[in-house]
């Protein structure tokens, strides 16, 4: 995958997480903390945690392909997405 394919995943893989989590907070309201505190201590999959998954795996690929995590325009996510970079 060349870079800037790599980089445009990564913009879609964000942006789809950020409207998973605003679709969860308008559904839930003030109730949102709490719900999503119960859906990870569910075994049901979450769909805001896979889309997680999914942009941490766009940053992965796009270092891959030479690209640095800190040219990306992560913001509140960055720091998140780092520490879930630096686990595996």
């Amino acid at each position: 995958m060349r870079l800037e394919e790599a980089r445009i995943a990564v913009d879609e893989a964000l942006s789809a997480y950020r409207r998973c989590v605003e679709a969860e907070v308008e559904e839930y309201g003030p109730e949102y903390e709490r719900v999503t505190f119960m859906e990870y201590e569910a075994p049901a999959p979450d769909p805001c945690a896979e889309a997680f998954l999914r942009l941490v795996e766009a940053v992965r690929a796009y270092e891959a392909a030479g690209g640095s995590r800190d040219d990306l325009d992560l913001g509140a996510e960055r720091k998140r997405v780092y520490k879930a970079l630096d686990r595996e």
